[in-house]
């Protein structure tokens, strides 16, 4: 993208002119623009937030603005540190070894032989109790042959964004919609779109009514433990109460009332974290396995750096959070994977104001040579963020951009990433996958943690070897992979695995 059209390309917009012009921008100072400098300029589009309005029944990170926004993110931001993270290490161990022992059960062929499996499958029902132990405290025995609670909940959560996207025409009305007064009324309204000859809206409502429930009554669950006793009742969910939607429930609990969250916006964001979670780190881990197939070498060092670690440990002991951090090649190699292949690619924003954004590549005229070195962009411009085109910029991080290398990141700072020493607005290794100013992803040390764990687990006791099947990874809302010739059958990562000697 950026080799093709630059860092800053004009999207022309269609539809019968129903669609604006937009740009699509990956200039590193434009970016810390839009999103630090500038950010109260740059919110998300009226469209994004009716959507995922409606999806989580409230405001939540991605859809509050102004004095909402940041009473949300100073009840969240200490919740989303190290220090609390690092507790649900024991959590995410306990769900990395159902995992291996459900993929052990798999092998039957013992050590010798591999067997083609589904990591997807696997991936997305360990990303899910992941997300759910973790950040709801509760677990949709998503291991179990017939959970049907899983069964429901994840085809909610792997339904409602696809079906949401066809929505499109009604996007500038979903905000208004969510909005209406009275309340009865937008529910009778609401309650007619099953009626109506469009299948995805009918399916997206089926979803949405899906998820909410779900999340109310853990929310109400939990604060019915509260009033029967203490903060400390939390203690009693399947998390200990250590599970991030406990946490915020008891800090808000805990706060002045004039920074406490109401019950909608609560329940929203917990929410939001099952669904900005789940997907997006089943699709992670699945990518990177792919890369460790593809790289036996790799692999074999990864093994090696982890049995290493594990050897100074007693048998009954794991890695714990920060032990995990500090390994080179596996830190090296989740850097690098989360930069060659963001699960997200973009997010988009609407221009709120007219605002003159700096350009660190200048735009030049090709007639005249003349250079642009910054950029007007009016009032309702939507604005694309490419993170995925910025990772692999080859002006920003070299000629080798869509290499794996993690050697990049190894006895490196960050800024020594790049190779002239370009300073990205990402809150993460210098790269724009989680984002970064007031927005950027919240969940990001949670994310980083689960893989890193998974991986722990899964690379010292099993091989995983290249199918025959190549795998299209299609880019939709997040990057879906399938195998090419059999994309009806949905969303599938086969690998051939076997387990390692003595395992």
């Amino acid at each position: 993208m950026c080799a093709r059209y630059g860092h800053v390309a004009r999207l022309r917009g269609g539809f019968f002119g129903l669609q604006k012009d937009a740009l699509y921008i990956t200039d590193p100072l434009a970016l810390h623009s839009i999103l630090v400098r500038d950010q109260r300029v740059f919110e998300e589009s009226t469209e994004f937030r009716g959507l995922f309005g409606i999806i989580h029944h409230g405001e939540h990170t991605a859809t509050a603005y102004g004095a909402a926004h940041k009473r949300l993110r100073r009840v969240l931001n200490p919740i989303f540190t190290a220090a609390f993270v690092s507790k649900l290490s024991p959590i995410f161990y306990k769900i990395g070894f159902q995992l291996r022992d459900r993929l052990a059960g798999m092998l039957q062929n013992g050590p010798a032989e591999a067997t083609n499996i589904d990591m997807l499958d696997l991936l997305t029902r360990t990303a899910l109790e992941l997300i759910s132990q973790g950040g709801l405290g509760h677990s949709f025995n998503s291991f179990e042959e017939d959970s049907k609670e899983f069964d429901t909940f994840h085809e909610a959560l792997t339904t409602v964004l696809p079906m949401g996207g066809r929505l499109f025409l009604v996007f500038p009305f979903l905000n208004g919609w969510r909005k209406m007064k009275p309340a009865w009324l937008r529910g009778f309204l609401s309650a007619t779109v099953r009626y109506i000859p469009w299948p995805s809206a009918r399916r997206f409502k089926w979803a949405v009514d899906t998820m909410h429930p779900v999340c109310k009554r853990l929310f109400m669950d939990k604060k019915r433990l509260i009033a029967q006793g203490s903060i400390s009742e939390l203690e009693k969910t399947v998390s200990g109460g250590k599970d991030l939607s406990s946490l915020l429930i008891a800090r808000n609990f805990e706060i002045d009332d004039a920074d406490r969250m109401d019950d909608e916006m609560v329940i929203a964001t917990m929410s939001s974290i099952v669904l900005g979670g789940q997907e997006t780190t089943a699709g992670a881990l699945s990518r990177l396995l792919c890369l460790m197939a593809e790289r036996p070498d790799l692999q074999r060092r990864l093994r090696e750096e982890l049995n290493t670690a594990q050897s100074g440990k007693e048998d009954d002991e794991e890695l714990d959070y920060y032990e995990l951090d500090k390994l080179p090649l596996l830190d090296g190699i989740c850097r690098e994977a989360l930069r060659v292949f963001a699960p997200v690619t973009f997010v988009w924003r609407e221009t709120y104001e007219d605002s003159v954004v700096p350009l660190q590549f200048p735009i030049r005229d090709p007639a005249t040579g003349a250079e642009t070195r910054e950029l007007l962009i009016t009032k309702g411009t939507p604005v694309y963020i490419g993170m995925g085109a910025a990772n692999r910029s080859t002006t920003i991080w070299g000629a080798d951009a869509a290499e794996l290398k993690p050697e990049r990141w190894m006895e490196k700072s960050i800024d020594e990433s790049t190779p002239n020493g370009v300073k990205m607005p990402g809150i993460y290794s210098n790269i724009m996958t989680f984002l970064g100013g007031g927005r950027a992803c919240p969940g990001m040390k949670f994310a980083i943690l689960e893989i890193k764990l998974v991986l722990s687990i899964l690379i010292p006791a099993f091989e995983f070897i290249s199918c025959p099947e190549e795998i299209d990874w299609r880019l939709g809302i997040t990057v879906g992979p399938y195998v090419k010739g059999k994309e009806e059958a949905g969303p599938s990562v086969p690998l051939m695995v076997k387990k390692i000697g003595g395992q």
